[in-house]
């Protein structure tokens, strides 16, 4: 491999990872622009909530996530992707925090851990999902408390799903 494949192998690679950022980002923000943005019009997702196109599934899932979620939190962790020209696939290790509206004072934590099995397609130079598909490992539900309980002191800033998070000031600042 030449020092110029290299470079470009890893550019594919680092492009890929940050596909999987967006989608973490796009479900957690309830954010419907940017997880279409990252699926080719004629990609699929299986997810066991949903079974259907990625654009599809962008209205589905933020749909579900604004009315049955108080917040959610998606980190990807190990990562492993395999590049043959314009084509590529990987398995993205994740764990996922959800806090479920509910009707009681004591609301329940879910935990979970799963993996995505992803192939990707580089289109006109840029890179999407053609497929994901989102396998569950494990999964627990405990009592949870809110989120002062565990430093007993409010929090300045509290994140939202939409544009009400903070994050979105951040992108409208300088440099942008």
């Amino acid at each position: 491999m030449t020092e110029a494949s290299a470079v470009e192998l890893l550019i594919a690679k680092q492009q890929l990872a940050e596909l999987t950022m967006a989608y973490c980002r796009g479900v957690d923000r309830a954010d419907v622009a940017l997880l279409r943005s990252i699926f080719h019009d004629d990609s699929v997702v299986e997810s066991g909530v949903f079974n259907g196109s990625g654009s599809d599934f962008a209205v589905e899932i933020c749909a579900i996530v604004q009315s049955a979620f108080h917040q959610t939190a998606h980190m990807m962790t190990n990562q492993w992707f395999r590049v043959d020209g314009d084509d590529a696939v990987g398995e993205s290790y994740v764990f996922g925090v959800a806090t479920p509206r509910s009707e009681t004072d004591r609301s329940v934590q879910m935990l979970s851990g799963g993996r995505y099995l992803d192939r990707f397609a580089r289109r006109g130079g840029v890179w999407k999902f053609s497929e994901r598909r989102y396998v569950s490992d494990w999964a627990i539900h405990q009592p949870s408390g809110g989120p002062d309980d565990v430093l007993r002191a409010p929090y300045p800033l509290r994140g939202a799903q939409g544009a009400d998070d903070p994050v979105h000031h951040l992108w409208q600042g300088p440099g942008q």
